[in-house]
């Protein structure tokens, strides 16, 4: 995971110390201490190293600081965002014509809110079950669902922002519970090209209509968050 970030690192077992390293800048953690070294200088970590089953674990946000990147987590999807200095949105792929490249890209930018968002939609094993809905032929907007309710989500210059967020008792017009301000437009009637969701099995499952209208599904080994989104297969030949 580390090597993502254009480091280099090794672990040395006598001394349980990982050095890495980028450029000309060394950060030593050793097992189980607070206390680490940068460039052989004292820092000190809020949390140490952990070796787990063979792996070693170290805390990924002063890492990442220490090389000049920006960690930021998001409760909503779980997701660690680890940005460089130089990082821009990317425009171009967020506008695409092609809606496979474009949702993608729009699904790669960090929620934000400008409202208190629903704790229980953050709660350990919200996620564990997931869906992402886009109106058809649109990337602009889309609603992530998962085990315990869903969030609606606008696109707009680089930025993806919550607008509301709720949870239903039965169908998706009974609101148990909500946040935000509720869109004019209605969402519950959104057409898809495609529904995604991960399975029981981990794999991301998709049901979409071939142009002939027929349903079809497909399922995918994913690796990533970025995974769901997998090109609708040729008829003719298999991927």
């Amino acid at each position: 995971t580390l090597a993502s970030l254009g480091v280099t690192y090794h672990w040395d077992s006598k001394s349980q110390s990982a050095f890495i390293t980028k450029g000309t800048d060394q950060i030593k953690l050793t097992a189980n201490k607070k206390e680490a070294f940068k460039n052989n200088k004292t820092v000190q970590v809020d949390v140490p190293v952990q070796v787990t089953q063979g792996r070693i674990l170290v805390p990924i946000r002063f890492v990442s600081e220490n090389f000049g990147y920006k960690a930021s987590y998001e409760k909503l999807r779980s997701i660690l965002f680890i940005q460089d200095g130089n990082y821009k949105v990317d425009q171009e792929n967020l506008q695409a014509e092609d809606l496979q490249t474009a949702r993608q890209a729009a699904i790669s930018l960090p929620v934000q809110f400008s409202f208190k968002s629903l704790s229980s939609l953050e709660k350990p094993g919200a996620n564990k079950e997931y869906n992402y809905i886009f109106p058809r032929g649109d990337s602009s907007r889309y609603m992530y669902g998962n085990n315990v309710g869903n969030t609606v989500v606008e696109v707009k210059d680089g930025v993806a922002k919550a607008v509301w967020q709720f949870t239903v008792s039965r169908g998706l017009e009974d609101i148990a519970s909500s946040a935000g301000k509720r869109p004019s437009y209605n969402y519950v009637q959104w057409v898809t090209d495609i529904l995604m969701f991960n399975d029981e099995h981990g794999n991301i499952k998709a049901v979409y209509k071939d142009d002939k209208g027929q349903q079809k599904d497909l399922t995918a080994k994913a690796k990533s968050y970025t995974d769901i989104i997998q090109p609708i297969p040729n008829e003719t030949r298999k991927h």
